[in-house]
């Protein structure tokens, strides 16, 4: 009996180094996804493909660790085809990956007291609208919960210059909402 569960122990050790991305997979399907992080990341390092970062990038977002999406917003916003995996992964599961993933890394930037590198990273995924879940939107999102005045004032004053081609009433319902709070 020890020698059987010796080697499904070991196998399990190996199939857990030899094949993380199927052990990520796992995590994710039972909603671990701090688990799944931790194997999605293993992954990364064995391939560093943005491919496999943007995996690493989405599992700090469902897992809600604002520190690793720091880690891996930053580094997938670095490599130089994060726009094909994002519009890739957007195509796949019909879901705005520069949305996502450009709201979550600026409100974790907020969160880490830089919004000035957030107000950056909203207006670089600027595409001339303003959606229920763009990057500003998810900004302002944080900045309000937050009840941060200062941070309404500054967030305002960018959004005050934009003129987008869709989305105007979104804009002003922000903008009102940042003025509320900063005044």
């Amino acid at each position: 009996f020890l020698i059987v569960l010796a080697v499904a122990v070991a196998g399990f050790i190996i199939f857990n180094f030899a094949f993380p991305q199927h052990m990520a997979s796992f995590a994710e399907r039972v909603g671990n996804y701090d688990m799944a992080l931790k194997y999605a990341s293993l992954r990364y390092s064995y391939t560093g493909s943005t491919d496999d970062l943007a995996r690493c990038f989405e599992d700090a977002i469902l897992a809600g660790d604002d520190e690793a999406i720091l880690e891996y917003g930053d580094e997938f916003f670095e490599k130089d085809d994060h726009v094909a995996v994002m519009v890739d992964l957007s195509f796949k599961r019909e879901l705005d990956y520069s949305d996502l993933f450009g709201g979550s890394l600026a409100s974790a930037r907020y969160g880490a007291g830089d919004i000035e590198g957030a107000m950056e990273l909203c207006g670089m995924l600027y595409a001339g609208s303003i959606t229920a879940s763009c990057p500003y939107t998810a900004l302002a999102a944080s900045v309000v919960s937050a009840a941060d005045a200062e941070g309404a004032a500054q967030l305002l004053d960018v959004l005050q210059d934009l003129e987008p081609q869709s989305g105007g009433d979104i804009l002003a319902t922000l903008v009102e909402e940042l003025a509320k709070l900063s005044s």
